[in-house]
């Protein structure tokens, strides 16, 4: 199969060269918008035909021109990594669409954070935006660009981010960058940050970056999982990895640790702003928690939500809400999470203005750098994503996920006076300020 797809590549090489002039030319100057929905972002393959998806693929990325030309949103997308032949083979069987592009649609619907509607995207509806679709597996790190002799795949990661940031520099970037990811994106994003400061400085570009969810840390696994620093070593010399050397510096026997966000962040000098889930899921995954019920799962997510609020300490920037969920800046409910009632935009809005040295603040004046949720119980906050069920999709109903914490809902009910079925039919709008003082 992957013989095919490499001599079909060499087949129609020109015809990628012709497509990519095209959509440059159609980006650049809107020549084409009749065909495409009115808020995508074009495909534009990389003029480096030599950086690839896992497979072998072109690498490229999407791109809309908006009416701001000083800013621009460049967007890491996530979506996991293998480390090893076993688990880059199941990846290529249960996610294809991860590592290649040879499905790539010509235009793609932009994420919440890269939407030209105002309702949608208060804060970047204006700017340039630039999706970059994740193929390489690789958390934006690797430099191996010939193929793996035991995988049979690329990683390229770290040199398709480097290509994109020059593409850019021809397409008029200027003016000030957010380098923005969401998951294995976010963990780019510390990864680039510094390396993309340095690179564009002297184009007169100011970087800033955005780490959504890929704040991971190197906890134990529980049975038959592989620890997370085993996964990282893997992964490092598979991939080539390359992470920033002020990181290396300080652990030259051990430089994967420096994919954790906790080590890496001491390390880096780019204005940084953490958006992170106190009970993440996927770090739950990578411990062995994927569907807690039981007390016992329950009290490993507590650990974990434990640990993440104490390394989340030194952060200069930061909003961690209290929820059991992954990823916000690419959803709609983006808008809506709040920390103590300072939502995530207005949160962001105050953190730009004052790297821009702004004394104009959002309305209702700017929030504290740092927001983390005070309460310590998974889903407390009555604006986290909606917890669901993974054998149903049904969603969970609070008094119900309470009681699995090992609430005695009998008596909570009795303490406040209610009925302990009249409890359990109660909205979380109506349970959560009786809880509250509780939690």
């Amino acid at each position: 199969m992957r013989t095919r797809r490499r001599g079909s590549h060499r087949r129609t090489t020109h015809s990628w060269t012709v497509w990519t002039l095209c959509v440059v030319l159609c980006s650049l100057c809107g020549a084409c918008d009749g065909g495409s929905p009115p808020d995508s972002l074009r495909l534009v393959w990389l003029a480096n035909t030599s950086l690839t998806c896992n497979d072998g693929s072109p690498a490229g990325y999407y791109f809309r021109r908006g009416t701001n030309n000083d800013h621009w949103v460049v967007y890491l997308e996530g979506g996991g990594y293998c480390w090893d032949k076993a688990s880059c083979s199941a990846r290529w069987r249960r996610r294809p669409a991860l590592m290649s592009s040879t499905r790539w649609p010509r235009a793609r619907r932009a994420p919440a954070l890269l939407s030209a509607d105002p309702a949608a995207n208060p804060l970047w509806h204006a700017s340039n935006h630039v999706l970059l679709p994740y193929c390489s597996s690789d958390m934006w790190a690797g430099t191996r660009s010939t193929r793996h002799p035991g995988t049979g795949f690329h990683f390229t990661g770290r040199l398709i981010v480097r290509a994109v940031l020059s593409d850019l520099l021809r397409y008029g970037l200027k003016g000030r960058l957010l380098l923005v990811g969401s998951s294995a994106g976010g963990a780019g994003v510390m990864l680039h940050a510094d390396a993309a400061r340095r690179a564009l400085r002297s184009h007169g570009v100011r970087v800033a970056a955005i780490a959504d969810s890929g704040w991971f840390l190197d906890r134990p696994a529980r049975a038959r999982r592989a620890p997370a620093a085993t996964v990282a070593r893997l992964g490092h010399t598979l991939w080539r990895g390359n992470p920033p050397n002020s990181c290396v510096r300080n652990h030259p026997s051990e430089p994967w640790l420096c994919y954790f966000g906790y080590r890496l962040y001491p390390h880096i000098r780019t204005p940084l702003f953490i958006f992170q889930y106190l009970f993440d899921s996927a770090q739950l995954a990578a411990e062995g928690v994927r569907a807690p019920r039981t007390r016992s799962q329950w009290d490993a997510v507590h650990k974990t939500g434990s640990a993440l609020r104490v390394s989340l300490t030194p952060v200069r920037a930061v909003f961690a809400p209290a929820c059991l969920a992954h990823g916000a800046l690419a959803r709609p409910e983006w808008l809506a999470i709040n920390v103590s009632g300072i939502t995530l935009p207005r949160a962001i809005a105050c953190w730009e203005q004052r790297l821009n040295g702004g004394r104009r603040h959002p309305r209702g004046g700017c929030a504290p750098r740092k927001l983390v949720e005070r309460c310590t119980w998974p889903q407390c906050n009555g604006s986290c994503p909606r917890l669901r069920d993974p054998r149903t999709g049904e969603e969970v109903a609070l008094a119900a996920l309470l009681q699995s914490f090992g609430l005695d809902v009998r008596g909570a009910a009795a303490a406040m006076g209610l009925d302990a079925r009249q409890l359990s039919r109660m909205s979380r709008a109506e349970l959560l300020p009786l809880l509250a003082p509780h939690m």
